[in-house]
C-alpha cells in the first residue's frame, strides 16, 4: 500500500509540473514529419505477436537454404500538432516496410510488405532552445501482407528524441522499442 501512495503522489508531481505553461519557442503548432527507422523491431514484433515464421526466417535466418533479399527500412509520414503553452504534440502517421527471402536452392523469392497506422504523442522534456528533447509513444495497428495475412498491435516507445532545428525544419533522431524498431532519423517541416 504504501508503494502505491508514493506511486500516485509522483505520479501527481509529475504530471502538475509537466502541466505547467511552458515557453516553447522553435516548436511549430503543425509540422509534417518523415521518417526512416531500421525495422528491426517490426519484424521481431510481427515473429512475437503473431508468430510469423517467413518473418522470424528472414530475421534470424533460421533456415540456411534462404536469404534475406531487397530489405528497406521502415519509412514513415505523419502529422503532428502542438498543444500551445504545454509540452504535448498529437497526431498521428502512417508507414511502411518491406523485405524479401529467397530459396538458394529454387531462386523464388517471397515478399513480406508491412503497412502500419498510429497515433503519436510527444512531451517535451526541453522545450525550448534550437535542440529540443523529447519522449513519445505511438499506438495502432499494423497489417502483414504475405501467404498468410495477419494484422497485430503496432506500439512505439521512444524514451528520449532529439529535435535540432528551427521552427520551419528540423532534423530529429530517437531512440526507442518497437514496430519502427530501435533507431529512427528524419526531418520536420513547421506548417
Amino acid at each position: 500500500m504504501k508503494r502505491i501512495a508514493i506511486f500516485l503522489a509522483a505520479l501527481m508531481l509529475s504530471s502538475a509540473a509537466f502541466g505547467q505553461k511552458v515557453d516553447n519557442y522553435n516548436i511549430p503548432l503543425n509540422s509534417i514529419n518523415i521518417e526512416a527507422a531500421d525495422g528491426v523491431g517490426e519484424g521481431a514484433m510481427a515473429v512475437f505477436v503473431v508468430a510469423l515464421a517467413q518473418s522470424a526466417r528472414a530475421i534470424f535466418h533460421q533456415n540456411s537454404n534462404e536469404e534475406t533479399v531487397g530489405w528497406i527500412p521502415f519509412i514513415s509520414a505523419g502529422y503532428e500538432r502542438h498543444i500551445a503553452d504545454t509540452r504535448w504534440s498529437l497526431g498521428g502517421e502512417v508507414g511502411y516496410w518491406h523485405f524479401g527471402i529467397r530459396n538458394k536452392e529454387t531462386q523464388v523469392i517471397n515478399h513480406t510488405h508491412i503497412g502500419t497506422i498510429a497515433a503519436t504523442s510527444k512531451i517535451f522534456y526541453k522545450p525550448g532552445g534550437i535542440c529540443k528533447l523529447y519522449g513519445g509513444l505511438n499506438l495502432g495497428v499494423g497489417g502483414i501482407s504475405s501467404s498468410e495475412g495477419q494484422v497485430f498491435p503496432a506500439i512505439q516507445f521512444n524514451p528520449i528524441g532529439m529535435r535540432l532545428g528551427s521552427e520551419k525544419a528540423a532534423f530529429v533522431l530517437e531512440l526507442g522499442l518497437g514496430y519502427r524498431g530501435i533507431i529512427q532519423a528524419g526531418v520536420t517541416f513547421g506548417l
